[in-house]
């Protein structure tokens, strides 16, 4: 959650005074601050929450992050990738709620007209699974990779169909915070227009086995979000959630990447720029957009420079104004920063693109934990600083007497507790429990003794 982390610090407010006094860190994970008196708040909610099962659905699936690099290649021919116990606990104790987990179920299936998958998957996938939902988390199922029917949609939609039948069918009985992603990055033939049909029959399928379970569904050009407006979802589906992936600015987020060259052989490109030097562009790169791009970055200032905010801040509105337009929440369920680009400058794409995403209320799932676009490397968050960029501590804030605020992440829950006195022994009161639909957290105290003051601290739950 985007306003705090289990090793988050607070500073104190004396409501009263407006003097704010600083507060070391705790290693309890708590925020603590004190004021005399509080009344119990109420929050502001925007257009887009509404009462869908979608809406209700979409906030267990808020803070992501993607176990990729595993289960989408065929077995023991992209890198040596293994994900733990170990892992899944240090995901829901950075913040995450929940993982994303890519599946080549089309790898693990006989040949028609069955196309049965084999147990080997399921149990490589329920391994993920039960650790996860053990830890906390809610997981994201997807279907990832399945190029053949990228390139003839048609003539794979009854294996398409089979596979999330099965799939539907094994977790019948598991909790709704799993959910579905029909279909990773659709593209070349499997267009948003040709896959719309496709998407509407499998989810009546799997409606027909697991009506209540959500579904998340991504528009093709690769889940673009310039595609978004073409995607169309069955009108009496209310559990579906739009799937986008975002990576730009990609020349910064790509640098250096080898699966995309020559186009991302520049290194050395800064987030935000322009760079103080002009950065010489790399001499296999002959494409005129990407030089245009590059003539860009060199000489336009910040507010207008193509490696800023400014390159996501207006597309990702887009994605919130399609939201609130069509009652349907929106997941950024890929985006990142290959880890060939400056340290710091990651960390501030990180914390820019995730301040963003956090106020257009859009839940997002990082690219990935350990692997090329890693959050974590060798046990600990890397590069320093991306747990603060991605999992702020709690900055407290006194608007006016009586109330304490802070920025927060839609759909997180936070405990406050109350104390009269620090004299041990000290006795911690839970007083209020709220999940937000809001980005701004507000508490106001209407308990007894309030004049007398005391002492508050706020928790992340879940």
């Amino acid at each position: 959650m985007a306003a705090c982390n289990p090793k988050c610090a607070g500073n104190a407010i004396d409501v009263f005074g407006n003097v704010p006094i600083l507060m070391p860190k705790m290693k309890s994970g708590l925020s603590l601050f004190l004021f005399p008196a509080l009344l119990l708040g109420t929050l502001e909610i925007s257009a887009q929450s509404t009462n869908t099962p979608a809406h209700a659905a979409r906030l267990k699936f808020m803070r992501g992050v993607s176990l990729g690099n595993y289960l989408e290649y065929v077995p023991n021919t992209i890198g040596n990738v293994v994900y733990t116990i170990q892992d899944i606990e240090l995901i829901r104790a950075e913040g995450f709620d929940h993982v994303r987990v890519p599946v080549g179920w089309h790898l693990y299936t006989d040949s028609a007209p069955g196309f049965t998958l084999s147990n080997t998957i399921f149990a490589k996938v329920d391994f993920l699974l039960t650790n996860s939902l053990n830890n906390g988390l809610s997981v994201l199922l997807d279907l990832h990779n399945f190029d053949a029917f990228m390139a003839a949609p048609a003539a794979n939609t009854n294996k398409f169909y089979a596979i999330w039948r099965q799939v539907a069918e094994y977790y019948a009985n598991a909790p709704l915070t799993v959910a579905f992603e029909l279909l990773n990055e659709p593209h070349d033939p499997a267009t948003t227009t040709a896959i719309n049909p496709i998407y509407a029959e499998a989810i009546r399928q799997i409606r027909m086995i697991s009506p209540d379970r959500a579904i998340f569904v991504g528009p093709g050009n690769y889940n673009s979000l310039d595609d978004l407006y073409s995607l169309v979802l069955p009108a009496n589906a209310t559990n579906l959630i739009a799937a986008v992936h975002f990576y730009d600015p990609y020349y910064f987020t790509h640098q250096g990447a080898e699966w995309a060259l020559p186009d991302t052989a520049t290194t050395g490109v800064l987030f935000p720029g322009p760079p103080a030097v002009p950065l010489k562009v790399n001499s296999s790169i002959t494409h005129s957009w990407v030089l245009d791009w590059f003539r860009m970055y060199n000489t336009l200032p910040t507010t207008s420079n193509p490696s800023s905010s400014f390159a996501f801040r207006s597309r990702l509105q887009r994605a919130r104004t399609w939201s609130e337009f069509y009652g349907r929440p929106v997941h950024v369920g890929e985006f990142g920063c290959y880890e060939k680009s400056d340290p710091q400058s990651r960390v501030n794409f990180y914390r820019e693109i995730r301040q963003t995403m956090d106020e257009f209320g859009l839940g997002w799932a990082m690219w990935d934990w350990k692997s090329g676009f890693h959050y974590i490397k060798s046990g600990r968050p890397d590069p320093p600083g991306i747990r603060e960029a991605m999992f702020p501590p709690i900055e407290l804030k006194s608007q006016s007497k009586g109330t304490v605020e802070f920025a927060a992440a839609v759909g997180k829950t936070f405990l406050v507790e109350k104390a009269e006195s620090l004299t041990p022994p000290i006795f911690w009161r839970p007083v209020s429990t709220q999940t937000l639909t809001s980005p701004k957290f507000i508490f106001n105290d209407s308990g007894p003794n309030t004049q007398a003051g005391g002492f508050y601290r706020v928790q992340w739950l879940k």
